[in-house]
């Protein structure tokens, strides 16, 4: 992350090998493009099984929103800003997860004060250093919310 000529010698192996995976090259230019959208790792990069070939499925199609965003909802679908209605039964957005926690609130972990840690936090995750949280003074965790663990 500190060198970017490093940091564009990772992105660009990613790349590489990720785009073998995807058959058309549209798909793969929106998918890995040659030129990195941000550093690499600066968001978590999708490091899975078999995701990237899921688009080449005949029933799977991508749209580029950055190209086309979204225009409107309609009954139907999606109307891009091309004018093409997108056809849907269902939509999912997927605005989020709770990866780290989503974990440590399903614990019925209590501070001093008998709060539960997803009582602390439902007004939002609030951590000293990323390593511990106000009123549980015997709970430390590594690789938590806020913690830099999860950028190296």
């Amino acid at each position: 992350m500190t060198n970017p000529e490093s940091n564009r010698h990772a992105y660009d192996f990613w790349a590489r090998k990720t785009r073998a995976r995807i058959r058309d090259k549209e798909v793969a230019d929106i998918l890995a493009p040659l030129e990195p959208p941000h550093p690499f790792a600066a968001k978590r990069p999708s490091l899975e099984q078999d995701y990237y070939e899921a688009f080449n499925q005949p029933n799977v199609h991508i749209v580029n929103c950055k190209k086309t965003p979204i225009k409107e909802f309609v009954k139907e679908g999606i109307v891009t800003t091309d004018g093409k209605l997108h056809e849907f039964d269902i939509i999912a957005l997927a605005t989020g997860f709770d990866s780290i926690t989503g974990g440590l609130r399903d614990i019925e972990l209590r501070g001093v004060d008998g709060e539960t840690l997803a009582e602390k936090w439902k007004d939002g995750t609030y951590t000293y250093l990323g390593m511990t949280a106000p009123g549980f003074p015997n709970f430390f965790f590594t690789y938590g919310p806020q913690a830099p663990t999860a950028y190296r």
